[in-house]
């Protein structure tokens, strides 16, 4: 049979991790809150075509993300997700050769799009970093 003290040191343990629990998890939470990709951004892309810049309005509400992509080529609705600091979505982009979906992947970091990937489909792959647009004027 166990001795209280056993008992008590075991609820202890159990109830030390529950309040570890409790502390960290909100802070996770609080760090996925302030990520907000929400306005207009630049895209600088390296595809195999070449370099090219898209413009993307993004919308956030919590971790859901939706908006528009356009370029000189093609133009589409996005969805997609926030979660931390990464950002990945996918746009359905109409060009004149058809519709398809291109998949984006970034890292958000002291607020550029860094590291971020781009997956044409049988179009290829590139990559790209992305910027807020400067409001009118070039004043932030």
């Amino acid at each position: 049979m166990k001795s209280t003290m056993t008992l008590f040191a075991g609820r202890l343990g159990a109830a030390s991790a529950l309040l570890l629990a409790l502390t960290v998890l909100p802070a996770k939470a609080a760090f996925a809150q302030d990520v907000d990709v929400t306005g207009e951004w630049i895209l600088t892309v390296e595809s195999p075509n070449g370099t090219g810049s898209r413009e993307v309005t993004f919308k956030q509400k919590g971790a859901v993300l939706t908006g528009f992509i356009s370029s000189s080529m093609a133009a589409g609705e996005l969805t997609g997700t926030v979660e931390g600091n990464v950002i990945t979505f996918v746009a359905m982009v109409a060009m004149d050769s058809g519709a398809f979906d291109v998949f984006y992947s970034a890292t958000l970091e002291d607020g550029i799009l860094k590291m971020g990937s781009v997956d044409f489909g049988e179009y290829g792959a590139g990559s790209f970093t992305g910027v807020r647009k400067p409001p009118p004027g070039g004043l932030r």
